[in-house]
């Protein structure tokens, strides 16, 4: 009876070491796959900081896949997806990321984005309308393109307005000049028949003082 049970505790201890080195290895496998997964990088405009995950981020933020991101009406934001690809939030919207090694999904829960991927990889944009498209600029952009085009306009006439007035003085002294010539001229004329007039008596003088 003891010679029996030895070799059964001998078989019992052999079966638990390979469980704890099946435990072991496996407990040892995420670790080196997490060290290669696939890892995004967030740039946000003027690095106004986004929500992702309910928690506020910055350019610069490591964004996992499976991720929320939600972006304020001031700005966008942008992931860079190593080796896969980038994906483009646009203002005041809400997606949910997913990832892996061979394809991108970018699921819109409200707003607008885009997926563009590396050649191999699928990309893919959930919850938008096939006719959907990018929202325009804020007005306050527009207001800001037209005050540069007022300025434009004003500076323009500013630029006219001192052309005119270089021109008008320019006239002025064109007819300022010529009456000045003409006043030379009419005076040298007179002196001329003064001194025509006087020819009349001997020796001739010659008429140089005009």
């Amino acid at each position: 009876m003891q010679f029996r049970t030895q070799p059964m505790r001998i078989v019992t201890v052999v079966a638990l070491l390979a469980i704890m080195n099946v435990f072991v290895f496996a407990a040892g496998a995420p670790s080196s796959s997490s060290s290669n997964s696939v890892l995004g990088k967030l740039i946000t405009t003027s690095n106004r900081p986004v929500l992702v995950n309910g928690g506020e981020a910055i350019t610069g933020s490591v964004i996992v896949s499976g991720a929320e991101l939600r972006t304020p009406a001031s700005g966008g934001a942008t992931v860079v997806l190593s080796n896969l690809g980038t994906v483009s939030i646009s203002p005041n919207s809400s997606i949910t990321l997913t990832f892996d090694s061979k394809s991108v999904t970018a699921n819109v829960t409200s707003g607008y984005a885009t997926v563009a991927t590396a050649e191999g990889v699928k990309g893919l944009v959930l919850g938008l309308p096939a006719d959907a498209q990018p929202p325009t600029p804020a007005g306050g952009n527009t207001a800001k393109n037209w005050g540069i085009a007022g300025v434009a306009i004003g500076s323009a006439g500013f630029i006219w307005a001192i052309i005119s007035w270089n021109r008008a003085n320019n006239a002025r002294d064109a007819a300022n000049a010529a009456a000045a010539a003409n006043a030379t001229l009419a005076a040298q004329l007179a002196a001329l028949r003064t001194c025509l007039a006087g020819q009349t008596t001997s020796p001739v003088k010659f008429c140089t003082s005009f």
